[in-house]
């Protein structure tokens, strides 16, 4: 089985970088861009429309004492595949992809050793139909010259134990490093026939990093991958939702015009230390604040318990549920039901943006630029140079 994608069908615009691509992962062909479906907050009654539904994301995070227990514990091993299917279940005809996280419990961070590589791989690739490296966050965040080899060397291993028994496409794993690093990172995954990516913004803008999207494809290029490659990207964020500003910028969707592919969840733990959030509790109702609507039409993710949100102005009128089913509800309900509108809302969007390659090339600037929430130095750093 090759581990490269095949893409073909490739769109780009003419003023930014958003393309649309048709990608076959696994036994389906998607067409980019691409939300990413997470079925975690879904009820049981859920029905996420087939329609706007093209990829699975399924996320796991182990210490070692959890895959430790995985390998031994039947009843929790039992547990795991119960929740991964079932999220299978809920979209059966698509691809999925299972994403795995590794942070070790101790203050000092370390790499995944051998048995823990080979657990943390068993899982991404039985979940998977396209299986993805799994992530060392604690580890990347401190990459530098002196122990970057350790990087490539967990990479390899990683490749090495998926390669043992492979019958299925792999993603790589690109964490944020400065660019220094790319070129290394890309040639790893090329020489090996990998042209798909999942980037791990560890909860960062993706604005932080366009000198690190921009070394990546330019080396891509360079391999002679400039169109035939496939850039996932998660934990992006879109601003400090914990705030109590009324209304944020969507900067995770207008990514696309960036050049990424398919947006991926939200899975980044906390940064700072456990005293921290707990003053921040006191002072701030981070709960509340972190419940956000997001509006397609003008590109803004807005504060649904704010006095100064009139929610039927800013309320999707395509939405998945409606409106009263948000008010006067519990606050954990009202999350939830937030999430999978989004996720609807999102999903939609993706396929405007899909439409708008195709049918708009050389307007896909003013499309952003229509978006009022959408701040200029954004759109300058849109458009094509």
């Amino acid at each position: 089985m090759t581990t490269e994608i095949h893409i073909s069908n490739v769109k780009i615009a003419e003023d930014s970088e958003l393309r649309s691509m048709s990608a076959r992962l696994g036994s389906h062909t998607i067409t980019t861009p691409v939300k990413s479906t997470i079925t975690k907050d879904f009820y049981k009654e859920t029905r996420f429309p087939k329609e706007i539904f093209k990829l699975n994301e399924i996320f796991f995070r182990f210490n070692e004492d959890s895959l430790d227990r995985f390998n031994k514990d039947l009843n929790y091993s039992m547990k795991i595949n119960k929740k991964a299917e079932k999220s299978r279940k809920y979209l059966r005809d698509c691809d999925s992809l299972c994403l795995t996280e590794f942070r070790n419990k101790g203050e000092v961070p370390r790499y995944p050793n051998k048995d823990e590589i080979k657990s943390l791989i068993n899982i991404a690739y039985s979940f998977s139909d396209i299986t993805p490296i799994p992530s060392v966050p604690k580890m990347t965040r401190y990459i530098s010259v002196d122990n970057f080899e350790d990087f490539l060397n967990y990479l390899s291993k990683c490749y090495e134990e998926i390669m043992i028994r492979n019958k299925k496409r792999i993603l790589g794993y690109i964490p944020t490093v400065s660019q220094f690093f790319v070129d290394d990172i890309i040639d790893f995954y090329i020489d090996r026939g990998i042209n798909g990516f999942y980037i791990d913004f560890d909860g960062t803008m993706v604005t932080s990093h366009l000198t690190m999207i921009n070394a990546i494809k330019k080396r891509l290029a360079k391999r002679g991958y400039e169109e035939k490659n496939f850039l996932y990207y998660t934990n992006v964020s879109y601003g400090k939702a914990i705030n109590e500003q009324n209304v944020l910028s969507a900067r995770d969707v207008l990514a696309f015009g960036h050049g990424l592919d398919c947006l991926g969840g939200i899975h980044t733990g906390p940064r700072r230390n456990k005293g921290f959030y707990e003053w921040l509790k006191k002072h701030k109702d981070v709960v509340g604040n972190a419940i956000r609507l997001f509006n397609k039409q003008n590109y803004g993710y807005y504060r649904i318990n704010s006095p100064d949100i009139k929610l039927e102005e800013i309320f999707p009128s395509d939405s998945l549920y409606s409106i009263e089913e948000l008010q006067n509800v519990k606050m954990s309900r009202m999350e939830r039901l937030t999430s999978i509108i989004n996720l609807q809302q999102q999903s939609i969007e993706s396929i405007n943006l899909e439409n708008l390659v195709d049918e708009n090339p050389d307007k896909t600037i003013d499309y952003f630029d229509n978006k009022e929430n959408i701040l200029k130095d954004d759109i300058r750093l849109l458009i094509k140079k």
